[in-house]
């Protein structure tokens, strides 16, 4: 097949080249032409696209599909996800597939206090209020946490010590306060096929990280996490691969922090301890029979560092004067 990558600036859309590099023609996409996964495929698979919150981007990315007649576009960029969507059917209706959860899984994913209501039924969430006027009541004593209530990832993470530094911020709604879980953190990379079943949960321990990124991490057995992270995702109606995070609290429970529904960054770990999501997604597009059950992994720790690809200038000039 012919698989658009976006976001090839990141470590997630070069966590999937490394699965389907050799299996498919892979076309890398970036709004930088200094991003370096774009020079990890020869030059005529390389492409610069807008912005994700660019109005111009989903036109922009279906003019590029047809131009190149590609099979499959993933999006590994939060913020192009929902415009994508939007246009699922225009895409799809012209060969171009978009593995990716429905819209509506999608804008429940961004929004927090949304997620948080819809699955607290089924899965267990901390203690949690949106800060706006009047009185706020949250179960759970001080230190808490702010974030954002629109977004993806853990940007922009406050930690609030005592009620005097609650006082410093905004109440106007845009921010959601919680209980600061203290315990280990587990996130779980999952695989739901399209009807529904979930055959793959993952959990990876984040040993160590660099500016944000699990530099050192190691895939768990731990049946709590994984049965919790089913049913998270099947209660946010994932599709294909999302990964979701889990924070224990401090009566040992591991309570739900996001559900991000795209491939992680950590992937290659993923798929050397036996589950290859990538490949996962590749056969289903395909057609292929998926498992029918639960995958089964091995207990694994990865250690990440950087390496070096060397690239002649003129390359890259080419690339932005296109």
């Amino acid at each position: 097949m012919k698989i658009m990558l976006t976001g090839a600036g990141g470590p997630a859309a070069i966590s999937v080249w490394k699965s389907l590099g050799a299996a498919h023609v892979l076309y890398m996409a970036d709004m930088d032409a200094r991003a370096p996964g774009l020079y990890l495929v020869p030059p005529a698979q390389r492409l610069v696209l807008p912005r994700g919150d660019d109005p111009a981007f989903a036109d922009a990315a279906f003019d590029a599909c047809m131009a190149r007649g590609i099979d499959a576009l993933v999006s590994t960029v939060d913020a192009e996800l929902v415009p994508l969507a939007r246009q699922r059917a225009r895409f799809e209706g012209a060969g171009v597939r978009l593995p990716m959860s429905p819209l509506e899984t999608l804008m429940l994913c961004r929004d927090k206090l949304a997620l948080l209501d819809a699955l607290k039924a089924s899965t267990p969430v901390p203690a949690y209020a949106l800060l706006e006027a009047g009185p706020l009541a949250l179960d759970a004593p001080f230190p808490w946490f702010a974030k954002p209530r629109d977004g993806s990832g853990s940007r922009d993470l406050t930690l609030l010590p005592d009620a005097a530094a609650l006082q410093a911020l905004p109440r106007d709604g845009s921010l959601l306060v919680q209980e600061y879980l203290p315990g280990e953190e587990y996130s779980v990379d999952t695989y739901v096929r399209q009807d529904g079943l979930v055959i793959a949960a993952v959990p990876r321990e984040r040993m160590k990280t660099d500016s944000g990124i699990a530099i050192t991490a190691r895939t768990v057995h731990v049946p709590q996490v994984i049965e919790a992270a089913v049913r998270a995702a099947t209660a946010a109606g994932i599709r294909g691969v999302a990964n979701v995070q889990f924070r224990r609290a401090a009566d040992g429970v591991f309570k739900l922090l996001e559900i991000n529904p795209r491939f992680p960054g950590t992937l290659p770990l993923t798929t050397a301890a036996g589950v290859d999501m990538p490949a996962l997604m590749a056969a289903e597009l395909a057609g292929e029979p998926l498992p029918d059950a639960m995958m089964p992994f091995t207990e694994l720790m990865s250690v990440r560092y950087l390496t070096e690809k060397f690239v002649d200038p003129q390359e890259w000039r080419d690339l932005c004067r296109s």
